[in-house]
């Protein structure tokens, strides 16, 4: 009786270990071939080499940390280049081993990406709904990653030539809501774009297959901010619509180098943008507080010689402008530049690609002080309105070098009625018009 209980209790003891066996074994199956099936999953579904050079598996605890992973885009239309990520964990559930599909949680740091725009400026970087397969004929075994967060993030966009943004500090937690959408809020240390430099930004993402969406953006300026939201569309047309606010910004910060010594204040405005793939514009309003404006110093030397203070390097009482910016070219309208009681300036003013400028402007003295100068007044500063007296002046030329038309019709109405202008303003007006025979 003791034997068949023994061979008995034996034969379950080797079922059990065989199944523990085989249990264990397929468990390992599923495992060990994790680092090749994510790195050609990978490959698949980026259109990218992905090399990962350790891939360690905590069985224990549910996590598999890899180390070393780099990404080298395959894909010309894709719109980014490489990336590298110092570590990336992803936890998983033990039942989860035995399904169809293996959810994963991934948590990213010390990473970096290198993105390019397209030919209508928008860059994608919102991740995409992610089912990885072992191989392209079937979903058995497919790992799929729903939820992202990443820390310690670099991100390089190649605009063309040689303008780039750098952003430093990403950070952002990422969840797929099991739709395909995603949904994503992102931080940012700082941003660098040209001459714009931000502090901490924030900013909400929904991304789907169709569309991107972002809303609540807040970017630092300096002691200002930019704030506002828009969509980008993954259809074929690419097209891009933001809606931008900026207050008390820096003008520094939004104009080429070449203007940074020229102009400056705090600038208050709006902006609407638009794009797809045959091209980009804007449109908006400008209202710049402290404004201060120094692109012509003969406007100086002409308030000067009248008996008013300098033009140039004070604060202005009131700087407004509506802008309008389509291929590549900058139209200012509306300007309105005024110091009460000195000067106003008024008008139009285009600059091109290469930053020639061609600015139709009209100067207002106030009519109190031209009615001194009979020949300046009914010769250049003909139009009365609103208590001013105006003339029209021409600007071409490029920041360093501008050129405008009013110091020839100047002199020769000073020269009509030198002898007085001199005796009244003697060295103001020697200069003056020494400066102009000069230039």
């Amino acid at each position: 009786m003791t034997r068949p209980i023994v061979r008995s209790l034996a034969g379950i003891f080797v079922i059990v270990l065989l199944l523990g066996v085989g249990g264990a074994a397929f468990i390992w199956f599923k495992i060990v071939g994790l680092k090749e099936r994510v790195e050609s999953g990978l490959e698949k579904a980026l259109g990218a080499k992905v090399e990962i050079a350790s891939l360690n598996i905590d069985a224990w605890n549910e996590r598999i940390e890899a180390s070393g992973v780099s990404l080298a885009n395959q894909r010309p239309d894709a719109p980014w280049d490489k990336g590298e990520i110092g570590r990336a964990v992803a936890t998983f559930k033990w039942r989860d081993l035995f399904g169809s599909t293996i959810p994963l949680h991934v948590e990213v740091s010390s990473w970096k990406l290198a993105l390019h725009s397209s030919s209508s400026g928008w860059v994608s970087s919102t991740p995409q709904r992610s089912t990885i397969s072992a191989n392209s004929t079937t979903s058995q075994n497919a790992i799929q990653v729903t939820q992202i967060s990443a820390h310690d993030g670099e991100a390089e966009i190649d605009l063309g030539g040689d303008r780039k943004v750098l952003i430093h500090q990403i950070s952002f937690e990422a969840n797929d809501d099991g739709t395909g959408a995603w949904m994503t809020n992102l931080k940012t240390g700082s941003v660098h774009a040209g001459t714009i430099l931000t502090g901490p930004g924030s900013v909400h993402i929904q991304g789907d297959q169709e569309k991107i969406i972002f809303s609540d953006l807040h970017l630092q300026c300096d002691q200002g901010v930019i704030e506002g939201g828009g969509q980008i569309s993954l259809a074929s047309d690419h097209s891009t619509q933001a809606s931008l606010k900026a207050s008390k910004v820096p003008v520094a910060m939004l104009i080429a180098t070449q203007w940074q010594t020229k102009l400056s204040g705090l600038a208050n405005g709006s902006l609407e943008y638009q794009s797809n793939d045959q091209g980009a514009s804007a449109h908006g309003h400008l209202d710049v507080a402290q404004g201060r404006f120094n692109v012509l110093p003969l406007l100086s030397k002409v308030t000067a010689l009248v008996g008013l203070p300098d033009f140039t390097g004070v604060d202005l009482d009131k700087a407004t402008a509506d802008f309008d910016w389509k291929d590549q070219v900058l139209h200012l309208t509306n300007l309105d530049l005024r110091k009460t009681d000195v000067a106003r300036i008024s008008g139009d003013v285009q600059i091109d690609p290469a930053g020639q400028v061609d600015g139709k402007l009209k100067l207002g003295l106030p009519s109190t002080v031209t009615a001194k100068w009979p020949n300046l007044q009914d010769k250049l500063f003909s139009v009365s309105l609103e208590d001013y007296n105006w003339t029209d002046v021409h600007v071409t030329g490029t920041p360093d070098h501008l050129q405008e038309d009013l110091s020839p019709r100047l002199l020769a109405a000073g020269v009509d009625d030198g002898r007085n202008l001199l005796n009244s303003a003697a060295q103001k007006a020697v200069d003056l018009f020494n400066n102009i025979i000069k230039n």
